[in-house]
């Protein structure tokens, strides 16, 4: 890596703008559901900022959560969140966001779901890699 010392600290977890192609593997209660694989457009301001692109997805959530925290230790950005109401519903989730490199990203996503008293156990891995600057609209 060429900019260890001299580039800013934020530069480690900026990705690249443009197509990404995501491919998801996941388990619900330990049963393996089909991969997924989709393709999203990151735009300039996200692909400078991940923790607010994330942030971003997650507000409709925010304001059922008691606990929301977002730490980040040089490349890998950890959130853990705990929202809803025991009573009714309610998911506690942790979510690792790896960035390997500007063109490849992973997240490993663990979560507890707890509805009318069954718990639902899940994790979610996703391989993200960049296929071009342009997004097809």
């Amino acid at each position: 890596m060429l900019c260890m010392a001299a580039c800013p600290v934020y530069a480690a977890n900026e990705i690249q703008p443009g197509l990404w192609q995501d491919s998801e593997t996941s388990d619900v209660n330990g049963k393996p559901s089909p991969p997924k694989v989709s393709t999203n457009c990151v735009t300039p301001q996200d692909a400078q900022d991940p923790v607010k692109m994330i942030k971003e997805g997650m507000k409709d959530q925010a304001q059922r959560c008691s606990k929301i925290n977002v730490q980040t230790s040089g490349n890998v950005i950890v959130f853990d969140m705990v929202c809803g109401d025991p009573k009714q519903g309610s998911i506690d989730m942790t979510m690792t966001y790896t960035v390997h490199s500007p063109q490849w990203t992973s997240i490993v996503t663990k979560s507890t779901m707890s509805m009318m008293g069954q718990k639902i156990v899940s994790n979610l891995a996703t391989e993200s890699k960049w296929l071009a600057a342009a997004c097809k609209k």
